[in-house]
């Protein structure tokens, strides 16, 4: 049989001992956590980032074995030039504390760099593929340059070389071309707004085409041309842009949305123009070739016209029409025995149908129609007739009829008939007439214009007198 132990401990046991709750107790381990580990640097991937309300970051960072908790609030995160985004490797700085709430621990992140790859190139190739699966880098979408513009906007800093190298190769191209300069910096942290606003101000101007130019540089020389603002800008401008940026080896992601991407800035000054030299050498053997392949025409010309003067048809062109005469004389004499034959077979075959037809039958046909017709009028104008009496009795009787009802016959016994004088309607009763009223009386011998004078009810037997 087993025993049960029970201890009992009372308060004089724990008098010495402290008692935390479980606040105390998580606040007191993350003064310890943040004072211990106040700067630490953690690598590791990204996972189940959550990017809350597109301000604080929160993911894990983990290797093969384990994984913490990582929050980058958005102070921090706003500085970043790339996002983190889940498989990244990156190498984290921050400090070590506890969501005291949950009594989780965790990373405070203040910095986070790529590991193997520079946080400014990871940015770069976010936005591109960004802007690539938006649409901006379609070649359908790209507009030409022309090839001879009035004005030409150059977009780039005054006080480098590039602007005078530009210069110098338009000069060089085609002396008389007109040129709008707008001055920006092409480095530093304004740099983006200022390259979009002049490209605001020279679209306002007029200008047929832009070029925006920089020397070369590093990525973060140039990283003022890798922004979406500037992507957006030139995406959206109504103007053709040409983006000549850095040296040839050199891509920023205005390159990319731009019309046409320049290797450098001399270059965009040779393609925005042509070479008026070359231009018009270009002419000048296009009009030589031009007069070649007409004299060449005009000697062969001059070969067929002479040749068809030699030959006979010209000397004597009567010939042609004595040609003619003769095919039509010919066709016309084919056509006369041809539309004889025609008629003598169509002849012989009439001759033949009418041979074939039988008279007596013929003849039999028609007196037997005559003798049906001539019964069926027989039958028909007996049904008239019988029609005709019928009607004419039906009307005798509707007459007899007419002639007992007859208001004459009334008459004729020595009634008369009382007509309204105006609208020659019966009148059947004294309400129907005014004293005063004009009426018809109509006797066997003739009518009689009367005036009512007055009217006596009969049931009454009281005279009635106008308006009672």
């Amino acid at each position: 049989m087993e025993h049960k132990k029970i201890e009992i401990f009372n308060n004089s046991q724990i008098a010495d001992t402290r008692i935390y709750t479980v606040s105390e107790l998580n606040f007191s381990v993350k003064k310890d956590l943040e004072s211990n580990f106040s700067n630490v640097w953690v690598e590791g991937e990204v996972s189940n980032c959550y990017f809350h309300n597109k301000r604080n970051i929160y993911f894990d960072l983990k290797d093969q074995h384990s994984k913490i908790k990582v929050v980058m609030f958005y102070e921090n995160n706003r500085k970043l030039p790339y996002e983190i985004e889940d498989g990244q490797h990156l190498l984290i700085n921050g400090y070590v504390s506890v969501y005291e709430k949950r009594g989780e621990y965790q990373i405070i992140a203040l910095d986070a760099k790529p590991v193997g790859k520079g946080s400014l190139l990871l940015a770069f190739e976010q936005l591109k593929a960004k802007l690539e699966n938006k649409g901006y880098f379609e070649p359908s979408r790209k507009r030409k340059i022309p090839i001879l513009p009035k004005t030409i906007g150059i977009i780039t800093s005054m006080g480098g070389a590039v602007l005078h190298d530009m210069i110098s190769v338009l000069s060089r191209r085609y002396e008389n071309f007109h040129l709008i300069v707008r001055n920006v910096n092409v480095q530093g942290i304004t740099s983006s707004i200022e390259v979009c606003d002049a490209i605001n101000d020279l679209c306002q101007y007029g200008i047929d085409v832009i070029i925006i130019a920089r020397g070369g540089g590093s990525l973060e020389d140039l990283w003022a041309f890798n922004t979406e603002m500037i992507a957006e800008k030139i995406f959206n401008c109504s103007i053709p842009v040409i983006s000549a940026i850095g040296h040839e080896t050199d891509f920023t992601i205005s390159d990319f949305v731009a019309d046409l991407r320049a290797a450098t800035p001399s270059i965009a000054a040779e393609v925005v123009i042509l070479n008026k030299s070359e231009a018009i050498e270009k002419i000048k053997e296009l009009v030589r070739k031009m007069q070649i392949h007409v004299n060449a025409k005009l000697m062969i010309g001059k070969k067929e016209l002479a040749f068809l003067i030699k030959r006979r048809i010209f000397k004597k062109p009567e010939t042609i029409g004595l040609a003619l005469w003769q095919e039509f004389d010919s066709l016309n004499s084919k056509l006369k025995e041809n539309m004889k034959a025609l008629m003598d077979k169509a002849g012989k075959e009439l001759a033949k149908q009418f041979k074939q037809i039988n008279k007596k039958y013929i003849y039999d046909k028609i007196n037997l129609n005559k003798l049906m017709a001539g019964n069926l009028y027989a039958r028909l104008l007996e049904c008239f007739k019988n029609s005709l009496n019928v009607k004419r009795n039906k009307a005798g009787l509707i007459l007899k009829d007419l002639q007992k009802n007859s208001p004459l016959l009334t008459i004729e016994r020595g009634y008369a008939l009382v007509l309204n004088e105006k609208s020659n309607k019966s009148i059947r009763n004294i309400k129907e007439v005014e004293i005063g009223q004009n009426i018809k009386v109509i006797l066997q011998d003739g009518i009689l214009l009367s005036k009512i004078l007055s009217k006596i009810n009969k049931k009454l037997g009281l005279e009635l007198q106008d308006g009672n």
